[in-house]
């Protein structure tokens, strides 16, 4: 899964969206005693199956359904899907203990912390075929904007659920609706809680590291030097792990133009340009993409960054690109521990 935010829906389907989830937050399952923003309970009326039912009737478990209000109006799903295909957010399913039978692995696979989870799922291609996805016989389709057009196409194949990109939500913030959707949302809490308890844990091993308000940028180096880009937390490149995770500090020149702002990212700056938002960082992450350090070693514009003089640089290759629940929480570990190595040389 590529974790980079597509900007792809337009403004009023992503308030049909949140207006839809708010209409439905008054709506309870049994199972959660509690309100869902992304479903209610809609279980089929029919009557327990009796021994002598006809042998091809189904349980009334697997019969039951729920109604998930969406961007696309009112959807029946099975309250307990078995052949759930991803065309988005198989990340995000597979942290809920829910593996689908198929998902965009073209586009979104790849997370080394995902690659036994994704083992035995079937690609359907990026971008997705309708035939792969109907030789699967999915009893339920979860997508986002990226298939906004084709929607009505999957839709005739299985109950279909778009979830459009926001990008004020974060990882956990999906997890939760999706979670909802499924009529698991203590499985949502639990995944928070369990990053929050690491976090927490790797801040007291930090503790030296960390005290202060030390401060960090990431950023990566576009065009073979030429250009920069700078990430906030919620963009992928370790940034949940590093920002909120271990709560260090954004410089000030991120904070006002990628925090504030709510771009999450600013790119094609110049190395002047980006030498405003990394001058007070007392360490700076470099996310090797294709061009690395070695691409500006010898720029003395590079080397007079004070945390370049510091030796404070930590370059993070490709497994930090992901943003899932999963990958999230192995990065946190990771980047703790090159925290701790780089203390040491």
């Amino acid at each position: 899964m590529h974790s980079i935010r597509k900007p792809s829906v337009v403004a009023v389907l992503l308030i049909l969206f949140a207006a839809a989830f708010l209409s439905a937050c008054g709506s309870k399952t049994a199972s959660e005693g509690g309100s869902s923003p992304a479903a209610s309970n809609n279980t089929a009326a029919n009557t327990p199956a009796s021994a002598s039912s006809a042998p091809s009737a189904k349980p009334e478990a697997e019969k039951a359904t729920r109604i998930v209000s969406t961007v696309n109006g009112d959807v029946e799903i099975p309250a307990k899907p078995k052949h759930i295909v991803a065309l988005y957010y198989h990340h995000i399913l597979l942290a809920l203990g829910e593996k689908p039978v198929g998902a965009n692995l073209t586009w979104w696979g790849g997370s080394p912390f995902l690659k036994e989870l994704e083992s035995g799922m079937k690609d359907v291609g990026g971008p997705p075929s309708l035939e792969a996805v109907a030789a699967l016989e999915p009893d339920l389709i979860i997508m986002n904007s990226n298939n906004t057009e084709d929607y009505n196409q999957f839709a005739k194949i299985a109950p279909s659920v778009l979830i459009p990109y926001d990008g004020n939500r974060n990882v956990y913030d999906d997890t939760k609706l999706i979670a909802e959707m499924l009529g698991k949302a203590e499985m949502a809490n639990q995944v928070s809680a369990d990053f929050e308890k690491k976090a927490a844990e790797a801040r007291t091993k930090l503790k030296s590291v960390l005290d202060g308000g030390v401060k960090a940028a990431i950023i990566r180096i576009d065009n073979k030097g030429g250009q920069f880009s700078v990430f906030g937390d919620n963009y992928g490149r370790g940034g949940w792990s590093i920002y909120k995770g271990l709560q260090i500090q954004y410089p000030a020149k991120v904070k006002e133009a990628v925090i504030d702002s709510g771009k999450q990212i600013v790119q094609e700056l110049s190395l002047e340009q980006m030498l405003e938002f990394v001058k007070d960082a007392d360490y700076l992450f470099v996310s090797n993409e294709g061009s690395g350090l070695e691409t500006v070693k010898d720029s003395a514009v590079w080397n007079s960054i004070p945390a370049v003089k510091a030796g404070r640089v930590i370059e993070l290759d490709k497994k930090y690109f992901y943003f899932d629940p999963i990958s999230i929480s192995a990065q946190l570990d990771l980047i703790t521990d090159l925290f701790l190595k780089l203390q040491v040389k």
